[in-house]
């Protein structure tokens, strides 16, 4: 049997030191360079001069540039790099205006954009970006038409089948692929040698059978596509106003509120009326700080964090009176929703003891080790076989010496995603993970076994 008591010591004070005042904890909910590059796209684009910000955006996104000139969503990832991370970055860079085109960083990143298959070759997401942004041409015919949102909730195919986090993303996507809207930024970088053919090519994915069923369930509502265009943008944009939160952010996403912003542009909004500027500003208010450097959150974690380490704290032995639980309480007391929302409309162990999935499983959809153990893996892990055997086996305790031994380590392991965001676009990292689990898992040990 192994002692936790020292490890469990060790998590409750961190926990307790990192509290903040408000008795939320802020650990950063990290998901790449994304939402840094996309940041300085939006400002540069909107020409709001937030001069300190953008400069430490770049060097942030510098800073995690590979040796090969590559960006990566993760450390183990494929190919050496990702090309959609790639080409965000290098678009980004060059707005900013800190960084120029012959810079030697810029051109490493280049060779590796167009050995992977050029600017046609990145992933639906950034592609959005680009044609919004006036460097990618949009489809012809779109595959989503907005008309989409005018289908009830009783068809095979309609808004209320994505999640809150799809229809957040589709609907401003649908009102600016409609509108085949794009805005250039002054002094827009020229992104056309990213394209792997003289001739460029846009390449979009989709489907002509979605498209022709959605077009056929249409035709029940009206015969007049004109009619039914003007009340699916207007639908559309009442959907996005409607959800809109208090800190002017669009359902509290990075990506939805970009996406929104430049969608209420192409119906005819001014780019410094209160909408957009709050919108704007929910956005910078989501920055943190990683490493001496600022980061865009895609979305704060706060709640999140504050619920699972009050929990894991009481679970760990940490008593429900004690001032630290209190103050969490009081936090998510603060934060319960009051309001309706559109629910109501319808591993094998590896050295030295621990556990570790690489994100690479997600992309080719079967179980692949990291061949590394990681914190919050082996967490999972050892909770898992701690509520199904009733003694320590050899695994459990080798589990736990790992956990005990690599609590205060930092490395690329305590950094690696431990979430999706979306398949194959960006990973989370979770920044409070690597003392949540642990100490439940630690916890949970003491409370069985000791």
């Amino acid at each position: 049997m192994v002692n936790t008591d020292k490890g469990i010591k060790w998590i409750i004070d961190k926990l307790k030191k990192d509290q903040s005042p408000d008795g939320s904890w802020a650990y950063p909910f990290e998901t790449g360079i994304t939402t840094d590059a996309y940041t300085i796209i939006l400002l540069r684009t909107l020409a709001v001069h937030e001069e300190r910000l953008i400069q430490g955006l770049v060097q942030r996104i510098l800073s995690r540039q590979s040796k090969k000139g590559a960006w990566k969503l993760f450390a183990d990832e494929e190919n050496g790099g990702n090309i959609s991370s790639t080409l965000e970055a290098y678009y980004a860079l060059l707005a900013s205006g800190y960084v120029k085109r012959d810079d030697p960083r810029l051109l490493s990143a280049k060779t590796f954009i167009l050995e992977s298959g050029g600017i046609e070759n990145t992933g639906m997401f950034t592609k959005i970006m680009l044609a919004i942004t006036g460097q990618y041409k949009w489809p012809a015919v779109s595959p989503l038409p907005v008309e989409m949102i005018l289908l009830p909730p009783s068809c095979p195919i309609n808004l209320y089948h994505f999640s809150v986090f799809g229809r957040a993303n589709l609907v401003p996507i649908m009102i600016l692929a409609s509108l085949k809207f794009s805005m250039k930024m002054a002094g827009s970088p020229d992104l056309s040698d990213l394209f792997s053919q003289k001739t460029p090519q846009y390449l979009w994915p989709g489907s002509k059978e979605v498209l022709k069923f959605i077009e056929k369930e249409l035709k029940k509502l009206s015969e007049i596509p004109e009619q039914l265009h003007l009340e699916a943008l207007d639908r559309a944009k009442k959907y996005m106003l409607g959800r809109i939160e208090p800190d002017g952010t669009f359902y509290s996403y990075f990506s939805s509120t970009f996406l929104m912003i430049f969608a209420l542009l192409s119906l005819g909004h001014f780019k410094n009326g209160p909408i957009i500027q709050n919108a704007v500003k929910g956005l910078l208010a989501m920055k943190t700080t990683i490493g001496g450097l600022p980061h865009m959150q895609y979305t704060t974690a706060n709640v999140w964090n504050t619920a699972l380490i009050s929990y894991s704290l009481q679970n760990a032995g940490v008593s429900p009176e004690d001032e630290t639980v209190a103050a969490a309480n009081r936090y998510l007391f603060t934060r319960q929703h009051n309001q309706y929302g559109d629910w109501k409309i319808h591993n094998p162990l590896v050295s030295p003891g621990g556990w570790g999935e690489s994100c690479l499983s997600d992309i080719h959809q079967t179980y692949i080790p990291l061949h590394h153990s990681t914190l919050t893996h082996t967490a999972w892990a050892l909770d898992a076989l701690i509520a199904v055997l009733d003694r320590p086996a050899e695994e459990i305790n080798r589990g736990i010496t790992y956990l005990l031994s690599s609590i205060a380590k930092r490395d690329w392991t305590t950094e690696y995603p431990k979430g999706q965001g979306m398949a194959g676009g960006f990973y989370i990292h979770y920044h409070s993970y690597r003392y949540i689990f642990p100490l439940l898992a630690l916890g949970n040990y003491r409370r069985k076994y000791q």
